[in-house]
């Protein structure tokens, strides 16, 4: 199964008190209490042999020293397209335990020769390229489709579980 998560923000603490809107707002005390409510979701229903698509702003980090004790309580194989929060070199993902980090990623026709999306984290080229189709994050709990050809998989929007690519649909 493949699998697709955003803006998780591991060790983030300013992203708890942080408003974009009222939807956005994170129901976290702590950092520990988000970084463990986020990886026991994702290990409810991602299993070993699964992909999950992290589409940016993964943790708020300064090295993978720092971060490497994420990944490894993650079931299944990662896959890391940069957010803006994305600061270490993703040399430094790919030590922390990612198979392989982009800035944006084209999947192979999973949905059918006509819809073969791009990952990407901000959503702004969807309104320029209208005949692509996006999965993103950066928007947090602006909404699922901000524009027909496009899905935000923001953990605020997704009640902090990976959304599965069966759960993905367009609006075109």
């Amino acid at each position: 199964m493949i699998w697709f998560t955003s803006d998780e923000h591991y060790y983030h603490s300013n992203i708890i008190s942080h408003r974009f809107n009222e939807r956005s707002r994170r129901p976290f005390t702590t950092v520990s209490e988000m970084n463990s409510t986020i990886i026991k979701h994702h290990n409810e229903v991602v299993k070993e042999e699964d992909i999950t698509y992290h589409l940016g702003d993964f943790a708020f980090v300064k090295g993978w020293r720092d971060m490497r004790h994420i990944i490894p309580q993650l079931k299944g194989r990662h896959i890391l397209i940069l957010g803006n929060h994305d600061f270490i070199s993703p040399f430094e993902f790919v030590e922390a335990g990612f198979e392989s980090v982009h800035t944006s990623l084209e999947l192979v026709a999973p949905f059918g020769a006509s819809s073969t999306p791009i990952l990407i984290h901000d959503p702004a080229v969807a309104g320029v390229l209208k005949d692509s189709y996006f999965i993103h994050g950066h928007t947090h709990g602006l909404g699922k489709q901000l524009a027909p050809n496009t899905y935000c998989v923001s953990v605020e929007l997704t009640d902090y579980y990976p959304v599965p690519i069966t759960d993905i649909k367009f609006n075109v």
